[in-house]
């Protein structure tokens, strides 16, 4: 009998496997990064279609096997419809979950980064956010990846945006600073080497 394991997790993308299978790349709260095998999946008739796709947010139930993990089931939470509609706010989901799975490698947990995640997914998924408010929550968003993952050090500037949650509120004052997150992102992502 194998133990079912109960997560929240974001679907980062996705690969065909044979026939009806994917092969989901799963950002989940309690286990990191999760590459699991959908039998299925993409048959007309699968259920678990709609919980599952691209960029979706689901309750999912993982089974260890012998090589890999398999979902069992799942249920939507959220496909951020508005966000999906949004050329932009797509675009920012893309580049997040991409930079993601590049640096978040194996089955490592990192509650931070994916409340952080979740977090501004919600924000960008609001029909009348500005585009300067959703290019704000992505540089704070990578910023606060980046420092989790231990790539950004302690620099007085930054601690303003380091702590606390993720909001509307602090984009005038991050935009103003831009420039210089930015040169610290990149920096951090340079010298990461990945």
């Amino acid at each position: 009998m194998h133990h079912i394991y109960h997560t929240n997790g974001f679907i980062l993308g996705s690969r065909n496997k044979g026939e009806a299978n994917k092969m989901l790349t799963i950002y989940t709260r309690e286990m990191g990064l999760v590459r699991a095998m959908v039998q299925g999946i993409r048959l007309g008739k699968s259920k678990l279609r709609f919980a599952l796709q691209d960029y979706s947010y689901a309750n999912i139930d993982l089974v260890r096997g012998k090589d890999i993990w398999r979902v069992t089931s799942a249920k939507n939470i959220s496909t951020f419809p508005f966000a999906r509609s949004s050329k932009e706010s797509l675009l920012l989901i893309a580049r997040v979950s991409s930079l993601l799975e590049r640096l978040c490698d194996g089955e490592e947990s990192n509650e931070k980064i994916f409340d952080d995640f979740i977090q501004s997914l919600f924000l960008i998924d609001d029909i009348n956010i500005p585009d300067a408010s959703r290019e704000a929550i992505e540089i704070h968003l990578i910023l606060r990846i980046m420092n989790s993952l231990g790539y950004i050090g302690d620099t007085e500037m930054l601690k303003e945006y380091l702590g606390g949650d993720i909001g509307i509120e602090k984009t005038a004052l991050l935009l103003k600073e831009r420039r210089s997150i930015v040169s610290h992102i990149n920096k951090a992502l340079n010298e990461s080497q990945l």
